[in-house]
């Protein structure tokens, strides 16, 4: 009898010192790309900082970035840039403001068209989707209780996209990294901190009206400045 008791409490034991390894297993490539997914469909909102660092392939130059990022579903965004230089990118979901303070002046034109080329920020912005818009595949092979790397390849044209990497994390599922590769061979990798859900962040973040001396350029489509086009 006490040969028993010793022998299931032996086994239980086991199973509780396997449970967390049996728990962080590497989950399968579709659950994982579903998983991300769901976190960027369920949240109304979210914001972080982020570290930009790009590669112009013919001018064999690399800049790096920072600042605050803001996303607001469908279609909103605004990017803050703090360093080098102060910039803003800002998308109310119709229309997309691209404002440089220092030289005073900002870019003007239709969502839809500023987009082709920044598929990551549509995903983020709630109009995107991973597992209609990307064949998946792992840039790395999982490990347990290791973030998951992903490589993306589009479906069709996505205005010169080659191909985008992202490094989720194991246990939450939020894009830590962004890599985008394009046809010509520039690369931008977006790296994200301090990630926040549901902030409740208010439709005004994501308007611009032009300061008083900002020279406005109007893309074909692009509604007047300082309007909406609600």
């Amino acid at each position: 009898m006490i040969r028993k008791i010793q022998c299931s409490v032996f086994f239980f034991l086991l199973f509780l010192i396997w449970l967390p390894i049996l728990k962080a297993q590497p989950l399968p490539l579709e659950e994982v790309v579903a998983k991300v997914q769901e976190q960027y469909e369920t949240h109304e909102d979210f914001k972080a900082n982020f570290i930009q660092e790009s590669f112009v392939k013919s001018l064999g130059k690399k800049q790096v970035a920072e600042g605050n990022v803001y996303f607001k579903k469908p279609g909103k965004m605004r990017w803050i840039y703090q360093k080098p230089g102060k910039q803003e990118i800002i998308s109310d979901g119709k229309n997309f403001w691209n404002y440089r303070p220092e030289d005073k002046q900002v870019m003007v034109s239709p969502m839809t068209n500023a987009f082709q080329s920044k598929v990551p920020s549509t995903f983020l912005a709630g109009i995107g989707n991973l597992k209609k818009d990307f064949q998946a595949r792992w840039a790395k092979e999982p490990s347990p209780k290791e973030n998951y790397s992903l490589e993306l390849t589009p479906q069709e044209d996505r205005g010169g996209l080659e191909k985008l990497s992202l490094l989720v994390d194991w246990e939450s599922y939020k894009i830590l990294q962004a890599r985008i590769l394009d046809i010509m061979g520039n690369v931008t990798q977006i790296s994200f901190s301090k990630i926040q859900f549901d902030n409740h962040l208010p439709d005004s973040l994501f308007t611009f009206v032009p300061p008083k001396g900002v020279e406005v350029f109007h893309m074909p489509g692009a509604s007047p400045s300082g309007q909406t086009g609600k």
